[in-house]
């Protein structure tokens, strides 16, 4: 049993008292809980913000800050987001507020999987 818990029983049997009058007692005697954590502002590049009010600047803008977030006022634009390499031109929608840029321009090329038929042709083509 908990200390705080053992007073609030001590305290019970030291006043005498029973049912409601008990656990109006006990509720005056918690501690208030502690506060929820508050969560972190997004990030927005500060180019990016300044497009916020008018996003009309941001069509088929290029756009580097791949940790930046998408905000609402940025929907139904064009955008050009850079992945390391070349710009991966992307459409913002609804979907998409709230996510990050780079989320969206990905960086590594998607493996083509290898076909069983594809060795048996080259096999065939030596031939």
């Amino acid at each position: 049993m908990r200390a705080t818990n053992f007073l609030r029983v001590l305290n019970k049997q030291f006043l005498g008292i029973a049912g409601d009058a008990a656990n109006a007692v006990t509720n005056k005697l918690k501690s208030p809980s502690p506060p929820a954590p508050a969560r972190k502002p997004a990030f927005i590049d500060a180019f990016l913000y300044k497009m916020k009010k008018n996003p009309e600047l941001l069509k088929n803008k290029q756009i580097w800050s791949r940790r930046s977030t998408i905000l609402p006022e940025f929907v139904d634009s064009h955008v050009r987001i850079y992945n390391g390499k070349t710009f991966i031109r992307c459409k913002i929608t609804e979907g998409k507020v709230g996510h990050k840029f780079g989320e969206f321009a990905l960086t590594r090329k998607r493996k083509a999987k290898d076909q069983p038929n594809a060795k048996v042709k080259q096999l065939k083509k030596k031939k």
